[in-house]
């Protein structure tokens, strides 16, 4: 049977999610070794609870469930189709907690990575907050989710229809929503005033702000499903493709601050190499004699150059917050000689860390 489009978009998503996690991990491994921190050892299990979600769901659009069921269909069922419905409402069970599980192990690894940073006293306290927020909201969602049904066997009873507290998920769609923008709002807050008061460039301040529009991007995914899901509460795959979209997004937003040096390093890196090879390539061709020209005293006044032009040791960071170690270079000219002196200007440190 040819996948569906919601099949390939799940997968894909999936791929690529998995990729970005372990590309992470690989990262964070060769910088800090077996010294691993809570982010790092939440976006391990980040990679698990998004394959048996991704699994679940797969497996609840071939099965089915007993959402949108009623007496009249049920009678109508064969042994078999309602054989594959049992399993696919033990499914949905199951992947409704591993999703739950998933979102709130994304929001740990942000709250793990703050935990990190050298934050201010109130930003600490909000991080506390934050966390005590989320393992309250986890456990009521997770609660709704064990315990609207009971006993609990009726989750998955065809027939008689056990009533919309087992059929229909608005109330696991509604709880979620609240416990989930609630705290998503809270961990994107905690950054917040910070980019207000710290010292850096516009440019800098622009990347920070990007990266905090993708937690911006979660919340409207969650709403979005939550408001489609209800609307469509028959259809299953409405439901199921918004919660991988959720959690891909999510995914993308935790792991920038990571990777996102890595990569910007990377590029700089090709770069620079590039720029290299063309100015060597147009010094040959304006010497095609094999001459050489030597300068005495020329280095350091063309490093003090670029340096006060703007140039920079390396691509803007995304995990330090107003730390700067800039070298100025003073040119002193006197009697055709000419001496460098450099010297290094320490701002304090708002925000840093290593990642």
């Amino acid at each position: 049977m040819a996948a569906t489009p919601f099949q390939v978009e799940a997968w894909a998503e999936y791929a690529i999610g998995v990729i970005i996690l372990l590309g992470r991990i690989a990262y964070r491994t060769s910088l800090v070794g077996r010294d691993w921190h809570g982010d790092d050892y939440f976006a391990a299990a980040a990679v698990l609870l998004l394959t048996g979600e991704t699994a679940m769901l797969e497996l609840i659009g071939q099965w089915g469930s007993i959402v949108g069921m009623t007496d009249e269909k049920a009678l109508s069922l064969s042994d078999a189709q309602k054989s594959a419905i049992v399993k696919g409402s033990k499914a949905d069970i199951a992947g409704w907690c591993l999703y739950i599980t998933l979102v709130w192990c994304l929001k740990a690894c942000m709250l793990f990575f703050y935990r990190r940073l050298t934050l201010a006293t109130k930003q600490k306290r909000l991080v506390y907050m934050a966390a005590v927020a989320c393992v309250t909201s986890y456990l009521a969602t997770i609660g709704v989710v064990l315990l609207r049904c009971l006993p609990f066997r009726r989750n998955w009873q065809i027939y008689p229809y056990p009533g919309d507290e087992c059929g229909s998920p608005d109330q696991i769609f509604l709880t979620l929503v609240i416990s989930n923008v609630s705290t998503d709002l809270l961990i994107l807050y905690i950054p917040l005033p910070l980019l207000w008061v710290v010292q850096m460039p516009w440019s800098r301040k622009a990347v920070y702000g990007l990266w905090l529009t993708t937690g911006i991007f979660v919340i409207v995914a969650s709403l979005l499903r939550c408001v489609l899901s209800i609307k469509n509460a028959a259809e299953v795959d409405v439901s199921t493709i918004w919660a991988i979209r959720e959690t891909f997004v999510g995914i993308i937003s935790v792991n920038a601050p990571i990777l996102g040096p890595w990569i910007i390093r990377k590029f700089s890196s090709v770069t620079q190499s590039v720029k290299s090879r063309n100015r060597s390539t147009a010094d040959a061709n304006s010497n095609p004699k094999g001459f050489s020209i030597v300068t005495i005293g020329r280095q350091s006044y063309r490093l003090g150059r670029l340096r006060r032009d703007g140039g920079r040791q390396g691509p803007p960071g995304w995990t330090s917050i107003n730390n700067s170690d800039e070298h100025i270079a003073d040119v002193q000219t006197q009697d055709g000689a000419s001496n460098a002196a450099t010297s290094t200007d320490n701002m304090p440190t708002t925000i840093s860390t290593r990642v």
